[in-house]
């Protein structure tokens, strides 16, 4: 069956899970207020491209992008939590775009 928890074992535990949680990193892809979304391609960072947003949901009162048009081929690009980025692999090498500021 087990022993029971004594109070500060009990508190050792939900401190150690609200550290976790609170160190844990947030790269969700928020849409902007304006809503023009806009990309740097990873192989020229100098540039900046306006995209199409072709899907978005709604998340605690904030639009998240889940999936942009990719300025090459047109065809739908999705989110990488790893790369943060959208990544497509349509066209020959995968392109990667991080989405930047307008400004």
């Amino acid at each position: 069956m087990g022993r029971r928890q004594t109070m500060m074992e009990k508190y050792k535990q939900q401190m150690k899970a609200y550290r976790k949680k609170r160190m844990k990193l947030d790269n969700t892809p928020f849409l902007p207020p304006d809503g023009n979304v806009y990309v740097m391609d990873s192989l020229d960072p100098t540039k900046k491209i306006k995209v199409e947003v072709l899907k978005k949901r709604t998340k605690q009162h904030r639009d998240i992008v889940e999936s942009l048009a990719c300025p090459v081929c047109g065809s739908a690009m999705e989110w990488n939590r790893a790369w943060e980025a959208f990544i497509c692999v349509k066209h020959g090498k995968k392109a990667i775009y991080e989405i930047v500021n307008e400004g």
